[in-house]
């Protein structure tokens, strides 16, 4: 046994991959690690920790939770934010009125629903008061409802003391539950499926490289390209402001390298998710 967890690999099949830390996944189940990884796989049986890291040349693939249905050649989005979620108190019955630093347990008061671990890979934030800018990897949560109280881990411990003051919020990881990106953005985007998805399966999404994207309307080689805002999972030509000159609207998918048909598939240099 390799003892396996967290860490860099170079498979036979001359793809790299590296693991994120996650002290919930059973790293037994990929021990020894498999030969190849072949990134068009999808299923129900969570294979990798989110946000695993696979190249192949030039291109970039992370491993992912889906949220909905997709289809190869997708834009994808992490999951929108919770708003119930953000502006926590921090002193819950487990902590108190306040939690000194290097402390690595927080207890949410305020009465939210959370399921276990659905942050795990995420991130809890202070946005405001007292240790206000710190971001904490999350490691564990528990599961809460009503008005219980929820202790979220965090990974290192607190940089700095926060108090009855703090209020802390909670974002998923980047990977988990991702969605085809819709005409409007809730998220931020993370990358093209390389498969067909379900939601509650799991596989891979592209986010470096040559790949091919479903286009509206009319694209040009060499130019850049976003998000559609009138075919979900699509790209369009990169608009730009008209109050403000050169400015653009939302950040560039990539850049246009060979043209398909309209509404068929165009071949886009990727750039941002990485």
């Amino acid at each position: 046994m390799a003892n396996i967890a967290h860490g860099y690999f170079r498979l036979p099949s001359g793809k790299t991959v590296e693991l994120p830390y996650d002290p919930n996944f059973n790293f037994n189940n990929i021990d020894p690690m498999p030969g190849d990884i072949d990134p068009y796989t999808v299923g129900t049986t969570q294979l990798f920790p989110l946000g695993t890291k696979l190249v192949q040349n030039d291109r970039t693939f992370r491993y992912a939770e889906f949220g909905g249905t997709t289809a190869a050649g997708m834009i994808v989005q992490r999951e929108g934010p919770d708003a119930a979620h953000d502006n926590l108190a921090p002193n819950g019955s487990g902590t108190g009125a306040g939690l000194t630093a290097g402390s690595k347990i927080i207890s949410i008061a305020t009465s939210i629903t959370l399921v276990v671990n659905e942050y795990v890979g995420g991130t809890l934030s202070v946005e405001d008061d007292t240790g206000e800018g710190y971001t904490y990897l999350v490691t564990a949560n528990e599961v809460a409802a009503g008005a219980a109280n929820a202790n979220v881990t965090i990974a290192d411990g607190l940089a700095v003391a926060i108090d009855a003051t703090s209020n802390v919020k909670l974002v998923k990881s980047a990977y988990k539950e991702i969605l085809v990106s819709p005409t409007t953005l809730t998220g931020a985007l993370v990358g093209v499926s390389v498969g067909i998805g379900a939601d509650g399966s799991y596989g891979w999404i592209q986010t470096t490289g040559d790949a091919g994207i479903l286009t509206d309307g009319t694209v040009v080689i060499g130019q850049r390209v976003m998000a559609s805002n009138g075919t979900a999972g699509s790209v369009e030509a990169h608009a730009l402001t008209e109050a403000t000159p050169n400015t653009f609207i939302t950040p560039p998918v990539g850049v246009v390298v060979d043209v398909g048909p309209t509404g068929e598939t165009s071949v886009i240099r990727l750039a941002g998710f990485e």
